[in-house]
């Protein structure tokens, strides 16, 4: 089976400060005076200015915060969303290299039950050489579904002096097969949250950061909810750096988020979804 969707963050970066630089937010005139958001990885990192270089204006409060290559804290433009809790790059790149998705057996009749042949010793949403099968046994009430159907990934952020919005869309990459429509896109659950504070394979966030007035904006549930055009799905209202650090990692937090068939098995047929979600970030 085709993995059941790809995706790519085109727009995530944050400046090459490769997170040595992390006194970035205290020393950089531009974030410290007009703003700033900054994503990162855990390496690499890109800048997301208020300040408008080309004319020495400022981005007006509903405005795109800019992608900035002029600034001379600009970011390497290569930060990946990693597997959640860990420092792993989870793209796209996976999936389209043959990976797919397990289908497991549930004796109860409707395929959500307990899955009785599939022992998997990792979380990362895709069918390899960690996962495990026992013998299969068919019964009256076995149903077939998906088993690890959902993908879980993460990013991190940190910000100055603004309060801004995350914007996310969804699109279509590539041809569309019966398997690749918007429709579709309606059965794939989309969720989100933030984790205040935490390590990820040693590497410590959180300390000096805070989580503020962050709101989850309602009515985002899935990738059709964001399907067309870019919608603001959370926002913050105060800084996330809460103090003067030694470290990008202690002034920020993890954007979390998760999305896959919720209940996929094959009435619902066979086909490959391709499709990206863009993150911005716009001024509130």
């Amino acid at each position: 089976m085709r993995p059941l969707l790809a995706i790519t963050l085109a727009t995530l970066g944050a400046p090459g400060l490769g997170y040595a630089q992390s006194t970035f937010l205290d020393t950089d005139f531009f974030c410290r005076v007009k703003g700033c958001v900054i994503v990162h990885d855990s390496f690499s990192f890109d800048v997301y200015d208020a300040h408008i270089f080309a004319n020495n204006g400022t981005v007006p409060v509903g405005g795109e915060l800019i992608a900035w290559s002029g600034n001379p804290f600009q970011g390497t433009g290569d930060v990946r969303p990693v597997f959640t809790g860990t420092r792993t790059e989870g793209t796209h790149i996976i999936f389209e290299n043959g990976q797919g998705a397990a289908l497991g057996f549930a004796n109860n009749g409707v395929g959500n039950g307990p899955i009785t042949n599939l022992s998997s010793t990792d979380t990362n949403g895709f069918l390899d050489a960690e996962d495990v099968f026992a013998p299969i046994t068919l019964r009256r009430n076995t149903a077939i579904r998906a088993v690890e159907n959902s993908i879980q990934r993460s990013f991190y952020l940190s910000s100055r002096t603004i309060g801004f919005g995350i914007l996310a869309e969804a699109r279509a990459r590539g041809l569309r097969d019966s398997f690749n429509t918007e429709e579709t896109l309606n059965n794939v659950v989309f969720d989100y949250g933030i984790t205040q504070r935490g390590t990820d394979d040693g590497f410590s966030y959180g300390s000096d950061a805070r989580r503020g007035r962050f709101r989850r904006l309602n009515g985002f549930n899935s990738l059709g909810d964001i399907t067309g055009a870019a919608q603001i799905i959370a926002d913050f209202r105060d800084p996330i750096r809460r103090r003067a650090s030694d470290t990008l990692g202690a002034q920020s937090i993890r954007f979390d988020y998760v999305y896959g068939f919720e209940d996929y098995d094959l009435s619902l047929g066979a086909g490959a979804l391709n499709y990206e979600i863009e993150f911005r970030f716009i001024r509130q």
